[in-house]
């Protein structure tokens, strides 16, 4: 399983690829702080799962832009939005990427595995 994890804050970049380690220990975890950056790493190592938050900082919904790219790419990726976006103005064009999960910050480790238990599309 090949899973993506964009996270711009140093410290909850380095948590979020420790704990989807633990929770899928044989994946390739790969994390990247730009969600510029990840266009290219899925086009070319692939990717099963994308955690992504929706406020990527470059834009109130730069994280939604990313998803439908790489949606774009890979019709069937599971992506999990892990975001501290409560407000449900997006809902509507979440629900409609068909994303796999939605985990808010702070998450707890097992909110985070429940996901990976219940991903839209067998990887």
């Amino acid at each position: 399983m090949n899973v993506v994890c964009v996270e711009r804050d140093i410290i909850q970049h380095g948590h979020m690829k420790h704990e989807v380690k633990r929770i899928v220990p044989d994946a390739r975890v790969t994390a990247c702080r730009s969600p510029y950056k990840v266009k290219e790493i899925v086009e070319t190592e692939g990717c099963d799962v994308l955690l992504t938050g929706i406020d990527m900082g470059a834009g109130k919904t730069e994280g939604i832009r990313l998803a439908r790219e790489i949606k774009e790419i890979n019709p069937r990726v599971n992506i999990i939005f892990v975001t501290v976006c409560g407000e449900w103005e997006h809902a509507e064009e979440i629900f409609r990427l068909r994303v796999s999960g939605y985990v808010r910050k702070p998450y707890k480790p097992q909110q985070l595995a429940e996901e990976f238990a219940n991903l839209r599309y067998a990887t």
